[in-house]
């Protein structure tokens, strides 16, 4: 019989995770996720397992651990690793094809995140109507902290996407040796926590997503704005939400871009159905760019 072929992205995932090695750090970290007894978590890349058996102790033999691996060879070895672990169910499984709508109400998610499907994991897991109630991702710290002009932090495009459905904080700043191979770039587990109500209607969560990708193709924003404002409605942006027209994503909140979303969302048909699609072209623009560079991952130089 001939050996099943690899799935096309395990040599991608191959280059672009890295691995804690800490049982201690390891147990630090899920402390930080404040799991109780009887949760359900969804592990998303477990690797070697060092993580996936800290969350089932955190959520004992009445909680489940769901642990999606990618990898076949990576996931028969947890089954035998974590066999004592009835909590613990593995799923072979490409983390972006799963169905998070069979999961209870209520869920949660533990995560060190591959790099090379950041974009497409974040859109997929942190959405309004089947995301967790809280979940707990290692990233790369520029994903959702950048910086603006002035070199003090500022929103991504990324963090203005999550902030109306999840509140985010970093919950710990990694040094690049608690990490095998080491990193190139910083990283942090933030901790997402779902809003009540959120900032934006989850019904048109879609038509936001359109709108921020047709704002961030305009680096300083004014022209932007005034393609979909008027002068007197950014007036009022500015004096009630504490908007900037002459700037862009990075110097707004996610108050002021929820803001100027719904004054957007209140206006013709005309005017919103000129946005759609806009998140789906920008989402292939980025594939395409992750394509050219899916050798680098955590090692890849920052651009």
């Amino acid at each position: 019989m001939k050996p099943t072929p690899p799935h096309p992205r395990h040599e991608e995932i191959r280059f672009t995770q890295n691995f804690l090695h800490s049982p201690a750090l390891v147990a630090r970290l899920v402390a930080l996720a404040g799991l109780k007894r009887g949760d359900t978590v969804l592990e998303a890349g477990p690797g070697k397992g060092i993580i996936t058996r800290k969350l089932a102790e955190a959520v004992g033999s009445e909680g489940k651990v769901i642990a999606v691996e990618l990898d076949r060879g990576l996931a028969e070895k947890l089954r035998a690793a974590l066999g004592d672990l009835t909590q613990v169910g593995i799923e072979t499984l490409d983390i972006l094809r799963f169905r998070l709508a069979d999961l209870p109400r209520g869920y949660k998610v533990f995560a060190n995140v591959p790099f090379n499907i950041t974009s497409a994991l974040l859109e997929m897991l942190l959405n309004p109507a089947s995301g967790p109630e809280q979940a707990h991702l290692i990233l790369q710290r520029e994903t959702l902290i950048g910086s603006n002009e002035q070199g003090t932090n500022a929103e991504t495009f990324k963090s203005l996407m999550i902030k109306p459905v999840y509140r985010i904080e970093t919950a710990y700043t990694f040094a690049r040796s608690d990490f095998s191979p080491q990193p190139s770039v910083e990283t942090a587990l933030f901790a997402f926590t779902k809003r009540e109500p959120p900032l934006v209607d989850p019904a048109r969560y879609g038509l936001y997503k359109d709108f921020l990708a047709v704002v961030s193709k305009d680096r300083f924003g004014e022209g932007a704005w005034r393609r979909l404002f008027s002068t007197v409605q950014l007036r009022t942006l500015e004096e009630r939400a504490g908007f900037t027209a002459a700037r862009g994503l990075k110097s707004q909140t996610a108050e002021a871009m929820a803001a100027a979303f719904q004054l957007f969302a209140a206006g013709s048909a005309a005017k919103t159905g000129a946005v759609n699609g806009a998140m789906a072209a920008l989402r292939d623009e980025q594939e395409r760019r992750e394509h050219i560079n899916r050798a680098g991952g955590h090692r890849r130089p920052k651009r």
